[in-house]
């Protein structure tokens, strides 16, 4: 690629998509891939069916931030499953990558013996999140 810095981010829900608009702002060149064809992550899935006016402003200043004309959006594209992590950091020629794939999944803490205090004090984020 040339001297312009062109970023690739993967993830395009809240995260994502402010990074892109902060990094266009700059005049940098974005793309932003998606696993899923429309980028809003847990908004789509997450919230209530009754909070449709949060889900349709959310959804809307997504949109707002990825309507650039520095940024692209590429969706249904999983990194690890149709694009591999080395090929895209070798061999692809982006400035920089950033993984903003959202909470999908909790994350364990790596101390022993933790699981012993899960539900007991100890409650992962997921199970909660709700908009």
């Amino acid at each position: 690629m040339s001297s312009q810095h062109v970023i690739a981010i993967f993830g395009g829900a809240v995260a994502g998509s402010e990074a892109a608009a902060q990094l266009s702002a700059q005049g940098k060149r974005v793309v932003v891939f998606d696993q899923n064809a429309l980028p809003y992550g847990k908004i789509e899935s997450g919230l209530p069916k009754w909070h449709y006016k949060l889900r349709d402003r959310q959804e809307a200043l997504i949109d707002q931030k990825l309507n650039h004309p520095l940024v692209h959006f590429v969706p249904k594209i999983k990194l690890g499953r149709d694009i591999d992590f080395e090929e895209i950091y070798k061999e692809w020629g982006f400035s920089a990558i950033l993984l903003a794939t959202g909470a999908w999944a909790d994350r364990p803490l790596p101390i022993e013996g933790i699981n012993d205090y899960i539900n007991k004090g100890l409650y992962y984020q997921n199970p909660f999140v709700q908009w």
